[in-house]
């Protein structure tokens, strides 16, 4: 009988502290796992309120039949918003030997050093794909924007001018609020007859430049 009453003081006992003991359990577990992160600062660099953009870029130009050279472009743009923008450029390269030339020697040139030189002025449409940013070290954010464009123009070449179909696609670093670093993939598509056959001529460019916002 005694054993009996003990055992039910023990039980009421245990009955009575459980709830204080699951209280404090849950206070040391809630203290445990609360996370103290330290919040890093990021600087995004801001984009200047001006739409006029002038940029001026260098590169290489496959000249079909006529081998790669280098070229220098400058480009006059303006953005009508967010997404859309125009350009007007220009852009020059030199033409080198054709295959039948180096095979032939000097003695069978097709063009004079004159009719060599390439010329493109147009102007094109673009718009932004592809607006981001990229991220240098923890305390560093540059904004970027991927676009692609199309447009026209004439191509002056071989002592003809020609309408000229411009496609590609333009990638653009903002290092400051009024500088960008910009790159660009173009094909310039046109009709030539120099190798006495009419043909269509991809021309394909790479070039790296800066451009700035004012």
């Amino acid at each position: 009988m005694v054993n009996r009453i003990k055992a039910g003081l023990l039980v009421s006992s245990l009955l009575w502290l459980s709830p204080f003991v699951c209280a404090q359990q849950a206070n040391s577990t809630t203290a445990r796992i609360e996370p103290e992160i330290e919040q890093s600062q990021v600087t995004p660099a801001k984009l200047d309120s001006e739409n006029v953009v002038l940029a001026l870029r260098g590169g290489v130009i496959a000249i079909e039949d006529f081998g790669s050279s280098g070229l220098v472009a400058l480009q006059l743009g303006y953005h009508i918003n967010e997404d859309f923008y125009v350009n007007a450029e220009f852009a020059q390269a030199k033409a080198g030997l054709t295959s039948y030339e180096r095979l032939s020697g000097a003695a069978a040139p097709l063009l004079t050093d004159s009719e060599r030189e390439w010329r493109y002025y147009g102007a094109e449409l673009g718009y932004v794909v592809l607006p981001g940013q990229v991220f240098l070290g923890r305390n560093w954010a540059f904004n970027t924007g991927w676009s692609i464009f199309a447009g026209g123009g004439n191509v002056d070449f071989a002592g003809d001018k020609v309408f000229a179909v411009k496609l590609g696609s333009q990638f653009r670093l903002y290092m400051t609020d009024w500088l960008a670093l910009d790159l660009q993939v173009a094909d310039y598509v046109f009709e030539t007859t120099i190798l006495a056959e009419s043909k269509t001529t991809h021309n394909l460019q790479l070039g790296l430049g800066l451009a700035l916002y004012f």
